[in-house]
């Protein structure tokens, strides 16, 4: 469901659409194929609720997050965990994702 948010958009002018995405409910191959050619889109993930982080990892969850960043797509990580960010952080991940 598409939301815009105005703090958002304005630190990064170029970025024209920002998509919600609960990784526990979307097929993650499939948005990051409908994701290719689209150009500045940003996904923000709330990492609060992940139940795939509790009951698959945070392996999982980092693999569908490079999934979708291959598509092009910025993705902002709302809530982070220190688990997650910590796991972000050892694999030199955390500059590809905004945080928060």
């Amino acid at each position: 469901m598409p939301t815009s948010s105005p703090a958002v958009l304005s630190n990064q002018a170029s970025i024209t659409s920002l998509l919600t995405v609960d990784l526990d409910a979307v097929d993650v191959e499939r948005l990051a194929q409908a994701l290719v050619g689209k150009p500045r889109v940003q996904l923000m993930v709330d990492c609060k609720t992940l139940r795939c982080q509790r009951t698959l990892g945070v392996s999982h969850v980092v693999s569908q997050l490079l999934q979708l960043r291959r598509s092009g797509a910025s993705i902002w990580l709302h809530n982070v965990n220190p688990t997650l960010k910590r796991c972000l952080q050892v694999l030199h991940l955390n500059d590809l994702f905004l945080l928060s």
